[in-house]
């Protein structure tokens, strides 16, 4: 389950950063190839804005997972989706992990560069193509996924891990703020 603040604690300045290793080289032609050579994974950081008599829930929270414990939050607007598809979508069968094909049970329109995840594991996923019925993600699958498995693509969560290098410093006046650095989990 996602976590949610106060509503005295604002979060902003949401930012996503994709992570993906990759891999370029020029040749002797002057070709450039590049290969992806990894996992992609997402990096994101967020700011608490709060008063200062909701610092102890914010400070529960540094508590609770500066150690790497996972937890679950909203994107904000890159949770919205805006584009065409409408209605429940489903995985037609069972497709196992490092695949990054998958049929749907019925006709999508979920355009390319669509982020999705499924209902059994909260990995995010790129939409690379998309004929209709088969959909190519990037990455390929971190998980099996199940027949009849719901495809999200609207109301995304992050599952994420706080980054060591946070410094969890605060600001001493009314109005407090600390910045979190973070991880998307990658199983």
């Amino acid at each position: 389950m996602a976590i949610t603040f106060s509503t005295g604690i604002k979060l902003t300045d949401f930012t996503l950063v994709d992570k993906s290793p990759q891999y370029s080289n020029k040749s002797w032609t002057g070709q450039i190839i590049q290969r992806s050579t990894g996992v992609q994974y997402y990096e994101f950081s967020f700011v608490l804005n709060f008063n200062k008599d909701l610092y102890p829930e914010v400070n529960k929270f540094i508590s609770l997972y500066k150690q790497g414990r996972p937890f679950q939050m909203s994107m904000g607007h890159f949770s919205k989706y805006l584009g065409k598809q409408t209605g429940a979508l489903a995985v037609k069968s069972a497709v196992q992990k490092g695949v990054y094909k998958f049929q749907t049970t019925a006709a999508n329109k979920l355009e390319v560069g669509t982020m999705i995840q499924f209902a059994y594991h909260k990995k995010l996923y790129s939409v690379i193509a998309n004929d209709g019925t088969t959909v190519s993600i990037f990455p390929a699958l971190q998980a099996n996924i199940q027949a009849n498995e719901t495809v999200n693509y609207n109301a995304l969560i992050i599952e994420g891990t706080l980054l060591p290098d946070n410094d969890y410093q605060v600001t001493s006046t009314n109005i407090m703020q600390v910045q979190f650095k973070c991880q998307e989990v990658v199983r």
